[in-house]
This record gives structure tokens, C-alpha cells and sequence, in this order.
């Protein structure tokens, strides 16, 4: 009973955030703290080794999903900035902040690296979430994605390096050493892993999405433990797993898609509770000030310096490197890294999670809620770059996928302005429906697309790029963006008017 009332709150939450546009991690960390012993009192929770394994595996499931939904396509022209953000840029990050936090009372240099070393990655469940609803430029919103998929093992050897240091010295060499294992073993482990699960994936012959779903959900956790046995990062390990069986298992991919992103919401639900009830609201305030100065220290000057520096050998306009520098947001990772001092029994552990969770709720609450406008601001906010998603599998088996897409004529799309006879659609794709000033036009060859027309394509997954370039004139950005429909029965929606922008 008591999960189900969480879970019929964390729907309840969901729509609250959505419809005042902020954060819903945040109300979920405010409905554990709400629940805890410090206020209502109906759970009592302080045990932190618990809470990291949770955390863990909830993160481990997120960042599959994370890698399943992106595209090898839009990921592959920023693969340079977006891994030198995802190395460079966290320990730059965790460097500045650290040396800030060193500076505070009661804070010696390794406690003040540590507090950096966990603050210093941006969080895949935070990012995404933002990515969902804010249509970004291709470029843009595929660097925020790929770092967020892949920072997490430069702030994991951080955090388990500066814990080690406060116990016991540790030879430099060492520290290298448990860097490249992460980082090389990981790396291997998740492309194994994933091309394994492409293979078995396409030719599993089955009748029905549920094989399918419980083989994908079987390599994320394959990827995540044969990572961790060799002693590799199982995060990394799980993101690249998703990413080689989005990028080469086309059967049944929008299903299983779907299938993870509801796995990873009932994760994100559970994870953030969890940590929410081993918070103690009343210690808050005794942190607040030094909280508050990590928090300045990390938004306005690290993250900032951090992007600027690890962007400039690429085309990136003052525009895009102010957002990305904005756009670092703390989330789930950096309270789950939180946990490994309480865990480790380090001195003054219990102090630094809560000046991490300051840390964190003050990062949504003033970037979450404040992204969407200022992508406005710089002009980056992009209507139209959102994906084109099916909304209806239809191949039983799948070899190729078939689906059925909407998507958006722009003016400046290669097929404006022509017959329908004179578009080369790839692959045999088909035009079933055409909706324009909110009148449903039955496609005929001689009918001219005109920009705004909303098209119904019946296309081959691997054609859903090429046909959304000639329709829409660009392709895709990662996630972002009003075209990710809603969960349903796969039906297409009523026709809207032209103006709306999928």
C-alpha cells in the first residue's frame, strides 16, 4: 500500500511540476524530507549504505534509458566537446570549487576537494528532464546530453580518491591507475554488452515487445555488473550499453524505449524519496552559510570557467557557452556520491551530505526553473527541434522497425514549396495524412507542402533521420523538445492548429 501511495504521488507531483514548470526532483526530495523524522515523522531513515545501493542501481537504470533514447547520428558531431566536458570540465569544476570550499571554516583542503570532487558532475536525471521540455539546437542540447551520459566516473574516482585521502595517503600513480580502470574497463564493458544485446535483439524472433523488454533491461544490468567486477565504471558501462543498442537493435527500439523511460521515472520516484528521507531538514540551517557559498562558488564562477575553457577549440558562439555554463545542473549523483563519506565512516561525513543536498536543491531550484527563459533570452530556445518520435510501432518482428511519425514542414525544408511527387521521400516512406490550419487534407502526389504542415509519415526507423532533414529542413535535437509525445494507445492525436510545433 505504501508504494502504491507514493507512486500515485509521484504522478500527483509530476503534473504539479509540470504545470508550474519547476524541477520535480525537487518536490519529490521535499516529499521524503516531508515524510522523515525531522518533520511528520512517519519513517525514520539514516542508513546510508542503503540508500547508496538504491541510488546506484536507480541511476543505473536512468542512464540506460538515457543512452536507449539518443541517437549515434545527432551524438557523433560533438563526441570531442562533449567528453572533454564530460573529464576536463569536472575536474576543473571540482578544482575551483574545492579550493573555495577549502577556505571555509572547520574545512581542511581534502574536505574541501571531496565536497568539490562530489558537486562536480552535472546529473543525467536532471538533465534529461530539462532536455524533455526545452527545445534546444541540435548542437546544444546533444553536448548536454552526451556530458550528463558519460561525467559521472571522473566524479566517482574523485570522490573515492579524496575519501581514500582523508583515511589513509595515497600514492599518486595509484590514483591514475584506478582513473584509467574506470574510464578503459567501463568503456569496454558497455559496448560489449550493448553490441551482445543488438545481436540478441534482432534476432530474437518474438511475437510480442515483452521479450524484447526484459532482454534490454537484462544487458543494463550485465553492463552495470561486469563493469563493477572488473573494477570499471558501471554508470559509463550502462549509458554506452544503451547507446550500441539504440544505435544497431532497430527491432522494437520505440517500445523498449518507452518501456525504460517509464522504468527510469519509477526510479528517479524511489531514488529521490529515499535520499529526501535520509535528509535532516534541521541541520539545514547550520550549513546554510557555507552551502550557500559552494552553491555561488560552483553556479557562478566553476561551471562557468570550466565550459568556456573546454569549449574553446570548437565552434561554440558566446550564446551557447554562456547556457551550457548555466546549464550545469546538480542533481541525484552528486547526493548518492554523498553518501560514500557516511558509508566510509569518515569524520564530519553527515555535514558535508547536507552541505551537498543545500548544494543540489539550490542548483535545480534557481537553473531548473530558470534554463527555459534564458534560452529564450539568448535566442537559443528552438521550436521545431525536437524529435519527430513514432507514436505507433507497427512491425510485429521489426527487421526493419516501422513507425509512424509526425513532423513539422519548415520554410526552409528542402520539400517546401513542392508536390508530394516531387519529394523523394527515402526508403519508400509514405505521407498517410497532412494537416494544415487545423483541416485534415487527404496526400495526394500533386498536393504542395507548404510550411507549418503538420505530415503523418509511415517510415523505416533507420529512415526517421533522413526524412525528418527533407521535412523539416534539420534534424532532430537529443529529447528536447514538444515532439516527444505522451505516453498512450498510439493513436495520432487530433489535428491542431498549424501553428503548433512538433
Amino acid at each position: 500500500m505504501g508504494l502504491g501511495i507514493a507512486l500515485l504521488l509521484g504522478v500527483a507531483l509530476t503534473w504539479l511540476a509540470d504545470r508550474v514548470a519547476f524541477p520535480a526532483l525537487v518536490l519529490f526530495l521535499g516529499l521524503g524530507m516531508l515524510a522523515g523524522s525531522d518533520v511528520l515523522g512517519w519513517v525514520y531513515f539514516d542508513n546510508a549504505r542503503l540508500a547508496h545501493q538504491v541510488g546506484t542501481v536507480a541511476l543505473a537504470l536512468i542512464l540506460f534509458e538515457g543512452g536507449l533514447a539518443s541517437r549515434w547520428s545527432e551524438l557523433r558531431p560533438v563526441l570531442a566537446p562533449g567528453l572533454v566536458l564530460a573529464t576536463a570540465g569536472v575536474a576543473i569544476s571540482a578544482a575551483l570549487v574545492g579550493a573555495a570550499a577549502a577556505w571555509l571554516p572547520g574545512l581542511d583542503w581534502t574536505h574541501g576537494l571531496l565536497i568539490g570532487a562530489i558537486v562536480g558532475s552535472t546529473d543525467a536525471a536532471a538533465v534529461f528532464a530539462i532536455l524533455r521540455r526545452t527545445p534546444l539546437p541540435r548542437k546544444l542540447a546533444a553536448t548536454l546530453e552526451l556530458e550528463s551520459g558519460t561525467n559521472d566516473p571522473v566524479a566517482i574516482f574523485l570522490t573515492d580518491l579524496f575519501v581514500r585521502m582523508a583515511i589513509e595517503p595515497v600514492a599518486p600513480l595509484e590514483g591514475l591507475a584506478l582513473l584509467v580502470r574506470q574510464l578503459g574497463f567501463g568503456a569496454v564493458a558497455g559496448w560489449v554488452a550493448g553490441r551482445a544485446g543488438a545481436v540478441a535483439m534482432n534476432r530474437l524472433a518474438a511475437e510480442s515487445s515483452y521479450p524484447y523488454m526484459l532482454l534490454s533491461t537484462g544487458v543494463a544490468l550485465t553492463a552495470y555488473g561486469a563493469a563493477a567486477v572488473v573494477g570499471g565504471s558501471g554508470f559509463l558501462a550502462v549509458y554506452l550499453a544503451g547507446l550500441m543498442m539504440s544505435r544497431y537493435a532497430p527491432v522494437y527500439r520505440l517500445t523498449v524505449v518507452r518501456f525504460h523511460e517509464g522504468l527510469s521515472w519509477v526510479a528517479q520516484v524511489g531514488m529521490f524519496v529515499l535520499l529526501g528521507l535520509l535528509v535532516f531538514p534541521s541541520q539545514l540551517p547550520e550549513v546554510a552559510g557555507g552551502a550557500l557559498v559552494i552553491t555561488g562558488a560552483l553556479m557562478l564562477v566553476a561551471r562557468p570557467l570550466a565550459t568556456w575553457i573546454c569549449t574553446l577549440p570548437w565552434d561554440f558562439d558566446w550564446r551557447e557557452r554562456l547556457f551550457l555554463g548555466w546549464a550545469g545542473l546538480r542533481g541525484a549523483v552528486p547526493i548518492v556520491l554523498a553518501t560514500v563519506p557516511l558509508a566510509a565512516g569518515l569524520e564530519d561525513s553527515w555535514y558535508l551530505f547536507h552541505v551537498v543536498f543545500f548544494v543540489v536543491l539550490a542548483s535545480v531550484a534557481v537553473q531548473g526553473t530558470t534554463l527555459a527563459p534564458l534560452a529564450r533570452w539568448l535566442g537559443l530556445a528552438a521550436p521545431g527541434a525536437g524529435p519527430a518520435e513514432p507514436r505507433l510501432e507497427l512491425a510485429p518482428v521489426g527487421r526493419p522497425a516501422v513507425g509512424l511519425i509526425h513532423v513539422q514542414v519548415s520554410e526552409h525544408a528542402p520539400a517546401a514549396g513542392r508536390s508530394l511527387s516531387q519529394v523523394n521521400l527515402p526508403g519508400g516512406a509514405t505521407v498517410t495524412m497532412l494537416v494544415r490550419d487545423g483541416r485534415v487534407i487527404p496526400p495526394r502526389g500533386r498536393t504542395v507542402l507548404h510550411p507549418g504542415d503538420r505530415l503523418y509519415v509511415l517510415v523505416q526507423e533507420r529512415d526517421v533521420d533522413p526524412v525528418i532533414a527533407l521535412l523539416a529542413g534539420t534534424e532532430p535535437g537529443p529529447r528536447g523538445g514538444t515532439g516527444r509525445p505522451p505516453a498512450g494507445d498510439g493513436a495520432p492525436p487530433p489535428p491542431a492548429p498549424a501553428s503548433e510545433v512538433t
